[in-house]
């Protein structure tokens, strides 16, 4: 194409995508990556599209990801935003494909380079999580690229020390509620490290227990809110039915979004009246019951709702391509666009997200006495401590412990 206004490249590629029919939780999201782009270019004074500034914001955006100051679903949604602009540019058209991932990442050394490509393959090996790999293949390589930095060529160069100033410098680039996760992956690689005897000391040693996690106090949804959430819901539409299932899904059962994205209709157990599934999260398997609520709207949605499809999975797109909704954007826009209905959660910096659900499960199921151990078996966690930290919603209970001040009285003029 001629030179063209960013602007008006960015309409005629919007008109080229619509008749993908993507759900209007998609068209948000893409409103959202062009906008992203748009700063991009006014940031670099250009009001003009160039491939090569294009080409520029990909790479940039590749590195933030790289380095853990966005998540990866915003990184492909960004990512692939870009890249369906520049091929409107360059055909004049939009196909629907699957853009290839990022070829992998080299580090300069070839030594290194060599080293966390053994350490991704032991991660397959030892049959860890998709998620759990992506992380700590990321902290191993953020680790390495820190030594290179560091003029720290050889791993025998490597001390305790150097180790120790790492995790203050990559604390910089993730949230304190993260490194926790951060600290076991640096645990992991040090760990295959040393199982391979390439250094001589020990530097886990250097590696902090703890990462000072902060225990959050989870503000959670009142059974009235939750009732005027389903209440909001159209049922007597298509998207109506499956959001309504959905969100019942995880009110009464607490699943992550992932696993109920994932949910396929093999997985619901009609005769048994259960829900079978492998949790994409840990890779444990969990048995829920299905409730009678639950399974009349999941079957209203299968009979009377769902596009004639082969695929596996029960909730779909409402439009063509009928495909499965995506875990995070998909349910984020469904519970954003029912909690705006209902008038919930409107405030700034409010969390929307059906995780929410699952805090309402679990205060439900505090207030009731539920032993932790049943909670966490519902919730599927693997680690039973990850359920404690729902311990700080219970405030009926807790109320029981508050401390008063009997006895440690003090006076105005301290005070003062």
């Amino acid at each position: 194409m001629d030179k063209i206004l960013l602007s008006e490249l960015i309409k005629r590629t919007k008109n080229a995508v619509r008749p993908f029919e993507h759900s209007q939780s998609t068209s948000y999201q893409y409103q959202m990556a062009w906008k992203d782009i748009s700063s991009y270019f006014l940031e670099h004074h250009q009001v003009l599209y160039s491939k090569q500034l294009a080409e520029q914001y990909l790479l940039e955006l590749r590195e933030k990801w790289r380095a853990g100051t966005i998540k990866r679903w915003r990184y492909q949604l960004y990512r692939r935003t870009a890249q369906i602009l520049v091929e409107y540019d360059e055909t004049g058209g939009v196909t629907w494909k699957k853009y290839k991932d990022d070829p992998p990442v080299c580090l300069h050394h070839a030594a290194y380079k060599y080293l966390h490509q053994e350490y991704c393959d032991f991660l397959k090996k030892e049959g860890k999580r998709p998620g759990t790999i992506q992380t700590y293949e990321i902290v191993g390589r953020q680790f390495l690229e820190y030594l290179e930095e560091k003029n720290l060529d050889e791993l025998t160069e490597v001390r305790g020390n150097d180790v120790s100033a790492f995790i203050p410098f990559i604390a910089q680039r993730y949230q304190p509620e993260s490194m926790r996760t951060v600290l076991s992956a640096l645990r992991s690689f040090i760990g295959f490290v040393e199982h391979r005897n390439v250094i001589e000391i020990s530097l886990s040693q250097a590696i902090p227990s703890s990462s000072g996690r902060i225990t959050k106090v989870f503000p959670t949804l009142a059974p009235d809110d939750v009732q005027k959430l389903l209440d909001a819901v159209d049922c007597t539409t298509p998207v109506g039915k499956r959001n309504y299932a959905m969100l019942l899904l995880a009110i009464r059962t607490g699943l992550r979004s992932i696993d109920i994205t994932n949910l396929k209709l093999s997985d619901v157990h009609w005769e048994s009246n259960t829900i079978e599934i492998v949790q994409a999260k840990t890779g444990a398997p969990l048995v829920l019951p299905l409730l009678a609520d639950v399974g009349n709207a999941i079957a209203d949605y299968i009979l009377n709702a769902r596009p004639a499809s082969e695929q596996p999975y029960i909730f779909l797109r409402v439009q063509a391509p009928y495909l499965k909704l995506s875990s995070h954007s998909g349910c984020y826009g469904i519970s954003c666009k029912v909690m705006k209905a209902a008038g919930i959660r409107q405030g700034a910096g409010e969390r929307k997200g059906f995780h929410e659900f699952r805090h309402y499960l679990a205060m439900r199921l505090l207030l009731e006495e539920t032993p932790l151990p049943i909670i966490s078996s519902i919730l599927g966690h693997r680690d039973k401590e990850s359920t404690k930290i729902y311990l700080s919603i219970d405030l009926v209970h807790l109320r029981t412990c508050a401390l008063g001040l009997k006895g440690i009285e003090v006076t105005k003029e301290e005070l003062l």
